[in-house]
């Protein structure tokens, strides 16, 4: 589909009598309109395919948890498995489609700015792909140490809300025996 921008060059190249044309706005207004049409199609698109992924994954979330065996349940506190639900629900929902789409965008961006350049210069070509592959390295090197930090942020946050998850469930009891300052103290311990 030819841009708006590319038919604003055309126009500087007509003559003033061709640009004065009701044709030629017309044109411009069309490619415009259907620029903004596609624009919303694409967003809409993008929305329903991320709410169809997320509510794909929570299913496959909520099944693989009640299928896991009584094991699983005894070796780890409901505060930590819960935590981790909402943790991974929550990044579903709120993070992963700004970044995909951010990414996604900044992937074209730098697509074109390679691309584009490398067709008025050919010898851009040989220092763009080495530029490219050091930026892969960079990325993976960087998502590695990115996972390993948010593992061990989850295991120092895990104690926590396992002891806060605990003490909700044992609210009876410990009311009862009068012990509350004890779980507060622990808590903040």
């Amino acid at each position: 589909m030819v841009s708006p921008n590319i038919w604003l060059y055309f126009m500087t190249k007509m003559t003033l009598e061709n640009q004065h044309k009701p044709i030629t706005l017309v044109i411009y207004a069309s490619l415009a309109s259907a620029a903004l049409g596609l624009a919303i199609i694409r967003g809409y698109v993008f929305i329903y395919v991320c709410l169809k992924a997320a509510e794909s994954l929570h299913n496959r979330m909520v099944s693989s948890l009640l299928r896991a065996s009584v094991l699983f349940f005894d070796t780890n506190p409901a505060g930590r498995i819960s935590n981790r639900f909402s943790k991974d629900i929550g990044a579903i929902d709120d993070l992963l489609p700004k970044i995909f789409l951010l990414a996604t965008q900044m992937m074209f961006f730098m697509f074109t700015a390679a691309i584009l350049p490398s067709f008025t210069n050919a010898w851009l070509v040989p220092v763009t792909i080495p530029i490219f592959l050091f930026f892969a390295y960079l990325g993976s090197y960087y998502l590695k140490t990115s996972r390993e930090l948010k593992r061990l942020e989850s295991i120092c946050r895990s104690p926590v809300f396992s002891h806060f998850s605990e003490t909700l469930t044992g609210l009876d009891t410990i009311r009862t025996r009068k012990r509350e300052r004890d779980f507060i103290d622990k808590f903040y311990q």
